[in-house]
C-alpha cells in the first residue's frame, strides 16, 4: 500500500492529503476539512508580530502628540520618559514592555542579529519600569536633603517592586534556555558555535549587571537605571540597523525595492541614531563643562529623533522581510531565505 493512502470500507484505497484530516474529522459529516499549513500560520504570526512592534511606537507617538496638543502645544517633561508622570504613562509603560516582549519573541538571524534583538528585547522592559527621576521641587517633598533630583514619593517602591518581579521572570526564562540548550548539546547543539550560544551568554551577562546593581547599588541604580537601560537600547538598535544594512545587500527578490536601497536605508539609519546619541551626550558633556544650563528639550527632542528612525526601520524590515515565513538561513550558514 503506498504511504499516505487509506482503505475504504469496500477494501479501496483512495489517496489523501497527509496534512488533511479524513472527511468530518471537525463534526460535519461529508465534508473535507482545508488543510492547515503550519508554515503558513507561522508566516502570518511572525509579520504580525513586525507590525505589532511599528503600531506601538505609532501608539507612543500619537499618545505624546495628544498630550502635548492638550497642553496647549507645550512640552513640559523635557523628555519622552518624563511622560512617565503625566496620563501617557499607562501607554509609555504598556508599549514599551510589549516591545520588548515582541523582541524578544521575534528570532534573527544567527550570530549578532539575534543578539542584538534579545538584548534590546530585555532592555525595553527596564526602560519603561524605571522612570528618570525629576527636580527636587517637582518630588513633593520627597527628595533627600541635598539631592537636586530624585524619584517621586511611591515611585520607588513602584519600581523596586515592578524590578523585582522583571529580575525574577527573567530569571526563570534564562534558567528555562539554560536547560533547553543543555538537552540540545546533548542531541548534537553546537555549542561551540558563537552564534548559537552567543545570545544565551550575551543575555545572563546583562541580566546579572541589572540583578547585581539592582541588589548591591539600589539607588545608584534607580537615579541612573532609566538612562544606561534607554542608551544601551538605542544603541543596540543602531548596531541592529548596520547589521542588517551589510547583509540585506546579498539578498534577491526582496518587496517594495532592491535590496540596495534597503542597505543605504539601513545604514543612514544606524548612523543618524548614531549621531544623534552621540550629539546628545557631547551637548551635554560641553554645558556642564562651560557650566551653563542645557537647552531644557535636548533630551525630548533626541528620543524623539530616535524613536521615529527606530519606526522607519523596523517597518522597512517587516517590508523586507514580508515573504518570509521566518528569518531563516540555508543550511550551511548561507544567506537568508526570501
Amino acid at each position: 500500500m503506498a504511504k499516505g493512502s487509506r482503505t475504504t470500507a469496500g477494501g479501496a484505497t483512495g489517496a489523501r492529503h497527509p496534512r488533511t484530516p479524513a472527511s468530518g474529522a471537525t463534526g460535519v459529516p461529508g465534508t473535507a476539512p482545508r488543510a492547515v499549513v503550519v508554515a503558513d500560520v507561522a508566516g502570518t504570526t511572525y509579520r504580525h508580530l513586525r507590525l505589532a512592534v511599528v503600531a506601538l511606537a505609532v501608539l507612543l507617538l500619537v499618545a505624546l502628540a495628544t498630550e502635548i496638543l492638550a497642553d496647549g502645544g507645550r512640552e513640559r517633561f523635557g523628555s519622552i520618559s518624563g511622560y512617565y508622570y503625566s496620563p501617557v504613562r499607562d501607554v509609555l509603560v504598556g508599549s514599551l514592555v510589549a516591545t520588548g516582549v515582541v523582541l524578544l519573541a521575534i528570532r534573527g538571524r544567527r550570530g549578532w542579529e539575534e543578539t542584538l534583538l534579545t538584548v534590546a528585547g530585555m532592555l525595553a522592559p527596564v526602560v519603561a519600569l524605571v522612570p528618570t527621576p525629576v527636580a527636587a521641587d517637582r518630588a513633593d517633598g520627597g527628595c533627600p536633603a541635598g539631592a537636586t533630583r530624585c524619584l517621586p514619593p511611591g515611585a520607588a517602591e513602584s519600581v523596586e517592586s515592578s524590578v523585582l518581579a522583571l529580575i525574577v521572570v527573567g530569571a526563570l526564562v534564562l534558567a528555562a534556555t539554560v536547560v533547553g540548550a543543555v538537552v540540545g548539546a546533548a542531541r548534537g547543539w553546537p555549542w561551540r558555535d558563537f552564534a548559537a550560544w552567543g545570545p544565551l551568554v550575551t543575555a545572563s551577562l546583562v541580566w546579572a549587571a541589572a540583578a547585581v546593581s539592582f541588589w548591591l547599588a539600589r539607588d545608584a541604580f534607580l537615579a541612573v537605571g532609566h538612562y544606561a537601560a534607554a542608551v544601551a537600547f538605542f544603541a543596540c538598535t543602531a548596531a541592529l540597523a548596520y547589521v542588517n544594512g551589510r547583509r540585506v545587500a546579498a539578498r534577491q527578490g526582496v518587496p517594495l525595492m532592491p535590496a540596495a536601497a534597503y542597505a543605504r536605508c539601513y545604514r543612514a539609519i544606524s548612523a543618524l541614531m548614531a549621531l544623534t546619541l552621540v550629539a546628545a551626550g557631547a551637548y551635554y558633556l560641553v554645558t556642564w563643562w562651560a557650566d551653563r544650563e542645557a537647552w531644557s528639550a535636548t533630551v525630548f527632542t533626541a528620543e524623539l529623533v530616535l524613536v521615529v528612525l527606530f519606526t522607519v526601520f523596523w517597518g522597512l524590515q517587516t517590508a523586507e522581510n514580508w515573504r518570509a515565513e521566518a528569518v531563516i538561513e540555508e543550511a550551511g550558514g548561507g544567506a537568508p531565505a526570501a
